[in-house]
């Protein structure tokens, strides 16, 4: 019985715990593979701003003008992303550049959350499994 239960254990252990920790650390690592000069990013320290170079194991931001920041390039969490490009290549026939409208504004009682500033995709994915 005892056995039963520590197997229990460990198999809730690596669905709870395991798992979701290696999901996100493969998401993570394909993001960094991704990393292309000009995408607008998000480090890990919450800095916003634009690659300028990417190397091996490091990235050159532009945070303002005149000033770029070299990290490693492990330290960035997130590339932000325009609302507008993602409703243009969700849209059916998004092969055309046809422009698509904006949501109407919600009610003002409606728990929508709108904001003009950009989404991580960290932001938009949590927001696909809503």
């Amino acid at each position: 019985m005892a056995i039963l239960l520590a197997a229990v254990l460990l198999g809730l252990f690596y669905v709870f715990l395991i798992r979701p920790k290696q999901r996100e650390l493969k998401r993570h690592n394909a993001l960094v593979a991704s990393l292309e000069v000009g995408d607008e990013v998000m480090t890990g320290s919450g800095f916003y701003g634009t690659l300028t170079e990417v190397n091996d194991d490091t990235v050159l931001i532009r945070l303002a003008d005149g000033v770029e920041v070299k990290l490693a390039r492990r330290a960035v969490a997130a590339k932000i992303v325009d609302p507008g490009a993602l409703a243009r290549e969700a849209a059916p026939g998004s092969g055309t550049a046809e422009p698509v409208a904006d949501d109407p504004a919600p009610e003002p009682d409606s728990d929508a959350r709108r904001s003009d500033a950009p989404h991580t995709t960290d932001e938009i994915d949590e927001d696909a499994d809503r």
